[in-house]
């Protein structure tokens, strides 16, 4: 399954990493892949997983505004 986030505030390559390693670490969760130009986060995970509470994690962890996509 996949979920798709839009993160305002990412604006370089360490954005990129530091989202892209919360993502890996959060359960289920098997891949994240983040483009810090256009602001969108694709998560491959296994079954369903806590979107909200994902976005929570991120949002603590710097300047960004997350939406579930989808």
């Amino acid at each position: 399954m996949k979920t798709t986030l839009k993160i305002e505030g990412t604006h370089c390559n360490s954005c990129k990493m530091l989202i892209e390693d919360i993502a890996k670490d959060f359960p289920g969760v098997k891949s994240a892949t983040v483009d810090f130009k256009t602001g969108r986060a694709v998560i491959e995970h296994e079954g369903k997983i806590d979107a909200s509470k994902l976005k929570k994690e991120i949002e603590s962890a710097g300047k960004y505004k997350v939406s579930i996509v989808k």
